[in-house]
């Protein structure tokens, strides 16, 4: 496996072939909605937080849940590449696993303490 390499690989045909167009297709457009979720769901916690909290500090477990939505969408924006080839490597690999380990800490830290703070008392 190459460091880094790019590719120019048509997502029509790669990774399942002519064949599987459809797929294809699905595979590729469902990554739109989620990367639209995850940096929708940034966006509208940051904003509501601004608003409510407006001079006061916002709480810890919130900046950890936001940051969690944030990282999931940097590993969604790097899923997509690897995916179709369009970049390859094993710097990307280590990149991508080292981005959804940082998401899953945020997003398992951040549920625990909101957890903590509004449903177990």
């Amino acid at each position: 496996m190459p460091i880094l390499e790019f590719n120019a690989v048509n997502p029509l045909t790669y990774p399942f072939g002519p064949t599987m167009l459809g797929m294809n297709l699905y595979v590729l457009f469902i990554h739109i909605p989620i990367v639209f979720g995850f940096g929708a769901a940034a966006y509208y916690i940051i904003k509501y937080l601004r608003k409510f909290y407006a001079d006061r500090p916002i709480p810890e477990e919130w900046k950890i849940f936001w940051l969690a939505m944030v990282w999931g969408v940097i590993h969604e924006l790097i899923e997509v590449p690897i995916l179709y080839q369009w970049v390859v490597g094993q710097i990307l690999v280590i990149i991508f696993f080292v981005v959804q380990v940082i998401s899953s800490v945020y997003l398992i830290r951040g549920s625990y303490l909101l957890a903590k703070k509004y449903i177990v008392k």
